[in-house]
């Protein structure tokens, strides 16, 4: 599989109702031959769920161009895993 989300840390309030879900994103480059790994946060409350993707281990020293394009890179990937996982009936 190129690409999955597993689950490695959920809370719940048991007095608010908050919930907190922790994924982490994978998702192997075949053309690349590299794997990228990076956690998705689901925070949901009375009013809905928000998500944030926590990006770390990302390469320094790059141009801005350089680094406008390997973001981009790293958010079409993690999409691919986000849409494969949350897709799938």
């Amino acid at each position: 599989m190129s690409s999955k989300a597993d689950l490695i840390e959920y809370r719940r309030n048991r007095e608010t109702g908050e919930e907190r879900s922790v994924f982490v994103l994978s998702h192997y480059s075949q053309v690349s031959r590299t794997k990228l790994e990076q956690n998705l946060i689901i925070l949901k409350d009375r009013h809905g769920a928000r998500a944030f993707v926590e990006i770390d281990d990302f390469p320094a020293n790059l141009s801005e161009r350089e680094a406008a394009l390997k973001l981009a890179n790293w958010l079409q990937r993690l999409s691919v895993a986000i849409e494969d996982n949350w897709t799938k009936p």
